[in-house]
């Protein structure tokens, strides 16, 4: 049997924003951990890399709210 489309419209638009969503919050842990300017040290690592992750997970809040008023 032939499938065409096995996804429906709403399908892929959820799999297109859940894609994006992912990709910003590698980009977003990235930044925070090689560009953001921290200087890491052998004990801040532990306490400095579970708040990226945290940060990177809710990128579009760190991205509109708390980038400009840094």
């Amino acid at each position: 049997m032939y499938l065409k489309n096995i996804f429906t419209k709403t399908e892929n638009i959820w799999l297109i924003f859940i894609m994006v969503y992912l990709i910003g919050d590698t980009i977003t842990f990235i930044y925070l951990i090689f560009f953001d300017g921290y200087i890491y040290n052998w004990w801040n690592w532990i306490i400095a890399v579970p708040i990226n992750v945290f940060l990177s997970n809710i990128w579009p809040i760190y991205w509109l709210i708390l980038v400009p008023f840094n």
